[in-house]
């Protein structure tokens, strides 16, 4: 199992990500050795760039072994879908093809554009907070959660995000984590973190929220896998 986890920490991309107009951070910790959580970066070829985050229902090595191969379909898919929705539609015909049963997968999947244009689909995920000088939002268009009707519609959505706007994306073992009252997180508890932290750029962000989960669940044991992405819009220098 330690072997395994290795193997899986491996197959992440590197957490921290940095581009001429967004900086990225993630984590995923495993509720056991290896968990069903995943997240992935891509680095397009007309210079967008591409995240991810995924949940894959159970725990343990089935979900470790599903999410390793979601992994790397969504990787084969993004360069040639015509956008999220359209990579992620390829995505759940694949896994239904596969034809595992009781097994499927939440998965947020969204491009980032130099300009500041965000499109996303978000297949039955937690919906990412959008968190800006135009307030909030929650990023939910989509559908439903991949690898259980073949052929169910998914839409995307466009929106734009100003320099110093951040996209904060999460597992439900963010939003679930239990502490020892067996009081759950929630979504608001997550919103009141980032906005506390002092840090504007997507590390200082993660660590701000996985500070608080720690800090809210102490004495308790951890109940799933905690992933979380962050990414921050820098905007483009013209001059």
């Amino acid at each position: 199992m330690a072997t395994a986890a290795q193997i899986q920490q491996a197959l992440l991309p590197t957490r921290n990500r940095a581009g001429k107009y967004f900086d990225a951070a993630a984590e995923m910790l495993a509720c056991r050795s290896i968990g069903g959580d995943f997240f992935e970066y891509v680095d397009l070829p007309d210079g967008r760039f591409g995240l991810a985050l995924g949940d894959v229902s159970g725990k343990g090595p089935p979900a470790a072994l599903l999410g390793a191969l979601l992994q790397g379909n969504l990787a084969a898919q993004t360069t040639t879908a015509s956008g999220p929705a359209d990579a992620l539609s390829n995505v759940n015909t694949a896994l239904i093809h596969r034809a595992i049963e009781s097994r499927f997968v939440t998965l947020f999947y969204a491009v980032l554009s130099p300009n500041g244009q965000l499109t996303f689909c978000n297949a039955g995920h937690n919906p990412p907070f959008l968190v800006g000088r135009n307030g909030v939002r929650r990023l939910e268009t989509g559908g439903m959660p991949l690898g259980l009707f073949e052929g169910a519609p998914l839409e995307e959505e466009t929106v734009t995000m100003e320099p110093g706007d951040f996209v904060v994306t999460f597992s439900d073992g963010v939003s679930e984590a239990m502490n020892a009252e067996e009081e759950e997180f929630e979504d608001a508890r997550i919103l009141k973190s980032i906005e506390g932290s002092s840090g504007r750029d997507a590390q200082s962000k993660l660590e701000h929220l996985f500070s608080s989960v720690k800090t809210f669940t102490a004495g308790a044991a951890q109940n799933d896998d905690v992933t979380v992405l962050v990414v921050s819009y820098r905007g483009v220098d013209t001059a």
